[in-house]
């Protein structure tokens, strides 16, 4: 038998090898994770996660899903908007970029001009016609326009021409912003026959050449932008108060019922425009 200081040494020593933890691995074992003692489910057999890994999975799945999502929408959204910015800054600089100017006969050249309404009035009724540089010239020595509005304070006219073309004509004018610095607005004008009360009238239009996008009739242009005709019909009036200037002239196509016919310049020859009168018109 064993002595009784024996069996309470024995029993001490029993004691200190339960209370010593589990695993040794670490230090700081007892203090970042939890005994058998106090953790029941240690011993449990570990738990199938595949179906709760699947699902996180998808979970995630379906959160990048959403980000890709929005981040597509992102991009598009700021795509459109800088092309359409650009867009906007492209159509400015061209309004700002004047058309050329160069072709119109006898826009600047120094020949002397051709007295249109005695030759029109010495023609009696009679078919006449005029050349684009005998019209031009007439033009820059009998028409004197101003500019108005806020422009005046830093532009002037530099001068109007006909650019004659196939059916219609087109009128340039010209500005000045500086020294070297150009901006034109052009109005396109076609004509047709009409009885107003059993008289022969004229109609204006302000339409010619192709159309914008192939449906929109275009009425002109600012710089090299084509507009389209029921924007131009603002210049109604500042057309209306140009052709003012030339009363006789006006007074004898009505008198005769003038119709212009226009034929732009091919093979060297110059545009020209004829004077139909009504007497002898196929219309």
């Amino acid at each position: 038998m064993c002595a009784p200081e024996s069996y309470a040494m024995l029993e001490n020593k029993r004691r200190t090898k339960e209370r010593q933890p589990v695993e040794k691995e670490s230090p700081w074992g007892s203090l970042l994770r939890r005994s058998s003692r106090e953790d029941p489910s240690r011993n449990l057999p570990p738990e199938d996660d595949t179906e709760a890994g699947y699902m996180g999975e998808q979970g995630a799945g379906h959160t990048r899903d959403l980000w890709s999502r929005l981040n597509f929408w992102s991009i598009f959204a700021t795509t459109i908007f800088l092309l359409f910015a650009g867009g906007m800054a492209l159509l400015v600089v061209q309004m700002w970029n004047p058309q050329d100017t160069g072709d119109i006969a006898g826009f600047e050249d120094k020949g002397a001009p051709k007295d249109l309404t005695l030759t029109l009035k010495n023609a009696g009724g009679a078919e006449v016609s005029f050349t684009e540089g005998e019209i031009n010239r007439y033009l820059r020595d009998s028409c004197s326009m101003r500019q108005g509005g806020i422009f005046s304070l830093i532009a002037h006219e530099r001068g109007v021409a006909l650019r004659i073309q196939d059916g219609y004509a087109e009128l340039v004018i010209d500005r000045l912003l500086s020294t070297h610095l150009h901006q034109t607005t052009s109005v396109h004008l076609s004509f047709a026959r009409e009885m107003r009360n059993g008289v022969p009238a004229l109609r204006v239009d302000f339409r010619g050449g192709e159309p914008i996008l192939g449906s929109l009739p275009c009425g002109g242009s600012i710089g090299k932008v084509n507009i389209p005709q029921r924007l131009m019909e603002m210049l109604r009036p500042a057309l209306k108060t140009m052709l003012d200037c030339y009363p006789d002239f006006l007074r004898l196509v009505e008198q005769y019922g003038y119709y212009p016919e226009f034929t732009a310049s091919r093979n060297g020859e110059e545009g020209r425009v004829r004077l139909i009168p009504y007497s002898s018109s196929p219309f």
